[in-house]
């Protein structure tokens, strides 16, 4: 009897090994293909959709050309932002869908830490006072309404 159970037993454990063997070889393949993926966070964009208010687009590209796109400039000159774009939303959802994009582009997160000790003098220089600063804040209110800020993180695949 007792020759039977040595038997089963060495049975058992030799099939229990086979399966766990069995499992582990596709998780092993698979760990191996996806450890040779490499993801490398690069820019970090920050994506603001605003809806412009009715009859004030010319008011919009006015302030953009006089204000924005100058600043915008200056930034990418001090190594604040890398790039900008300005985008239509050609596919809206309905009349109250955001109408226009900006994206600002920087080099990494460290950048957005003291992105307003780095960018207030060039705000300051363009406007040439905190009032006119705000003044042009408090007009851009009234011409637009953000609808959406967010930050993305843009990736890069490589093996």
């Amino acid at each position: 009897m007792r020759k039977y159970w040595v038997v089963t037993f060495t049975l058992l454990v030799v099939l229990f090994a086979f399966v766990l063997l069995l499992t582990r070889a596709p998780v092993a393949a698979q760990q191996a293909a996806a450890g040779s993926v490499k993801v490398t966070p690069t820019t970090v964009t920050r994506v603001i959709l605003a809806k412009i208010n009715p009859g004030q687009r010319p008011a919009f590209d006015e302030d953009m050309m006089d204000n924005l796109i100058p600043i915008y400039e200056e930034e990418k000159k001090a190594g604040i932002l890398t790039n900008y774009e300005i985008f239509n939303n050609v596919t809206t959802n309905g009349p109250n869908d955001w109408g226009v994009g900006i994206a600002l582009t920087y080099p990494n997160y460290a950048t957005l830490d003291n992105l307003g000790e780095r960018a207030d003098p060039i705000t300051l220089k363009h406007y040439g006072s905190v009032e006119k600063r705000q003044a042009a804040a408090d007009h851009r209110n009234q011409v637009e309404t953000v609808e959406s800020s967010r930050l993305q993180r843009t990736i890069r695949y490589s093996r």
